[in-house]
């Protein structure tokens, strides 16, 4: 098709050239861009008043301000990602920086299914654009799950065998003789190998929502870069992915995780448990971050989760520079670990391997894989302890600025994520139900037998003084199925039965309601009342079977205490600290 101007035409704004053509003559619209560079239409018009009213529009996007409209950036998304990464590098954390890095190489700079946006203009990326592409990713990183692998390097038989029988082995190196014998009287048996389970529909979609967010963020500061009129990353959900609740421990189940890690892990078990830090942080602590007199642990750095050799690093927020104090058995457990396993340097390192060096990510997770599986709990890691940790934390009574700070969290909707709903608390909802139902039938007068209480599979022993119920319940008390915040009131209102009401030594078959009531009129404010009533109601609901109670005394006490008693206020002088201790104290009666 040949050309060849034959007239030109300045307007107010620009100049309409005039094209002939083998089709006849079309107009086309040039114009000076604020970049000072001369620019064209996007096309040439059939008419002179269609190219007219093409610079009318420049002019009016122009003088609004809106110079992208006429003169887009040639800038691509790959060479604005890596340049925004270098900058950002200054404010990210190592781990975070690494995670961004990978992501991009991965999944934004390359072709992802069709689509390779790294090499487009940032002016070119559209909403339909990057839905596109996000639907090839979410494809692409769901395939590549499902082709890695799930297994880590290969154990020798006999290595995994010592582990699941109770043996202290490395991970690596020469196997001791005696482990090696024991394996081949046993008749060298080789593990199972793991069972094959139907793919995940889920896989892949944590990597593909961390590209995604990646890709919106960048697009953001192209935004406000004036790079891009409009963020285009706008693809509902995309930035989430479906994960299974991480489901808490029990405090008994930790303890018995604490036993089938072995003696040199227990602590950490304990202190990841009953602490609610970061893992991270548990496994870069040193003798120095350690006060055993206190029982306290202070968080001043954190392990990082690279690839590598061991980094060590600034917590996560400046809200995880802290000092946690421990329930006072795991504070025992951890001074016990200190002087058996930890190097007498100040810097040294309170948990390592047996060659002394820092539990990595991989490292870490070998020393859970077998001892989850003894304890039927195979969905175990370390970050579900911390989670245990914040769990019994809010159990024990403790509020929204203590758990927050507790945990180390700048906010309290992140600190709210590690709250769990227990089937304890369920049980102590239930009962409290109960009693706003209708009251129950008179009981019979008829004395019933004694029936041992139930706990983790052992009858109670018959209880025939209050001296016996208040040692029975300081043993096996974390086993009844109640919450650490109501055994602590149980507690409390025991020792008002067995040295305020004077009760120690006499039977409990013979403590009535106006006994009980006599406990309740010790009580110096309301909030104290109720507590001793909800401890009363526990007890005798657990105990009266098994101590030889016609009926449970604690059904006809009043539900509201008596108008002269009022809610109790902090005084000014209890501080923070002071209210805290209280908190612990319950955590410590259940560890």
């Amino acid at each position: 098709m040949s050309r060849r101007h034959t007239r030109e035409h300045r307007a107010e704004f620009g100049h309409i050239e005039a094209v002939t053509t083998a089709g006849g003559t079309r107009y086309r619209a040039r114009y000076t861009g604020p970049d000072g560079k001369r620019r064209s239409g996007p096309h040439t018009f059939p008419t002179r008043e269609d190219a007219a009213r093409y610079l009318v529009q420049v002019r009016a996007e122009i003088l609004r301000g809106n110079t992208l409209a006429v003169a887009p950036t040639t800038t691509t998304l790959g060479e604005y990602l890596r340049a925004w990464l270098r900058t950002a590098a200054t404010s990210l954390r190592p781990s975070t920086l690494d995670l961004y890095r990978r992501s991009a190489e991965r999944w934004i700079l390359p072709e992802v299914g069709r689509i390779e946006l790294g090499a487009l203009p940032l002016s070119s990326l559209t909403v339909s654009l990057v839905r596109e592409w996000h639907t090839d990713l979410v494809a692409a990183t769901h395939a590549a799950a499902l082709a890695a692998p799930t297994c880590g390097r290969r154990v020798h038989p006999a290595r995994a065998w010592a582990r699941a029988n109770g043996y202290t082995v490395a991970d690596s190196g020469a196997l001791p003789a005696a482990v090696v014998d024991a394996w081949t009287a046993a008749g060298s048996p080789v593990p199972a190998p793991p069972e094959t389970h139907a793919p995940n529909p889920d896989a892949g979609r944590t990597a593909a929502a961390q590209a995604y967010r990646l890709l919106r963020t960048v697009c953001a500061q192209a935004v406000r870069d004036g790079l891009i009129a409009t963020n285009p990353v706008q693809v509902k959900g995309a930035a989430t992915a479906p994960h299974p609740e991480c489901r808490p421990l029990t405090a008994g189940e930790v303890r018995t995780l604490s036993q089938a890690v072995g003696a040199r892990y227990a602590a950490a078990v304990l202190v990841a448990a009953w602490s609610g830090l970061r893992p991270g942080e548990v496994f870069a602590l040193r003798r120095k971050d350690v006060d055993a007199a206190a029982g306290t642990v202070t968080v001043a750095r954190t392990l990082l989760n690279r690839n590598g050799p061991a980094e060590f690093g600034p917590p996560k927020t400046a809200a995880g520079l802290r000092t946690v104090a421990l329930p006072r058995r795991i504070a025992d457990a951890l001074a016990e670990h200190l002087d058996a396993y930890t190097d007498p340097d100040p810097d040294a390192l309170v948990f390592t391997t047996e060659r002394g060096r820092p539990l990595t990510n991989t490292r870490r997770s070998r020393v859970l894989a077998g001892a989850r599986a003894q304890i039927g709990r195979p969905d175990i890691t370390w970050h579900h302890l911390r989670h245990t940790g914040a769990t019994l934390a809010a159990q024990a009574g403790a509020t929204q600025a203590e758990l927050q700070r507790r945990i180390g969290h700048a906010s309290t909707r992140a600190a709210a994520l590690y709250q769990h709903a227990s089937s304890e608390r369920d049980l102590w909802l239930a009962d409290r139900l109960d009693a706003l139902t209708d009251p129950a039938p008179a009981p019979s007068p008829t004395v019933l037998p004694p029936t041992p209480l139930p706990t983790a599979g052992h009858p109670a022993p018959t209880l025939t003084t209050w001296a016996q119920v208040r040692d029975y319940l300081a043993e096996s008390i974390a086993d009844v199925p109640m919450t650490p915040a109501l055994a602590g009131h149980a507690r409390e209102a025991l020792r008002a039965l067995v040295y305020a009401a004077g009760l120690d030594g006499t039977t409990p078959a013979d403590t009535d309601c106006a006994t009980l009531a006599a406990v309740l009129d010790t009580a110096e404010d309301a909030d104290q009342w109720h507590r001793l009533r909800s401890g009363l109601e526990a007890l005798c609901r657990r105990v009266h079977r098994a101590a030889g109670m016609a009926a449970d005394p604690s059904e006809t006490l009043p539900s509201l205490p008596p108008a002269s008693l009022t809610r109790r206020e902090p005084a000014a002088s209890e501080d923070y600290a002071t209210r805290r201790v209280g908190h612990l104290t319950l955590i410590s009666a259940t560890a």
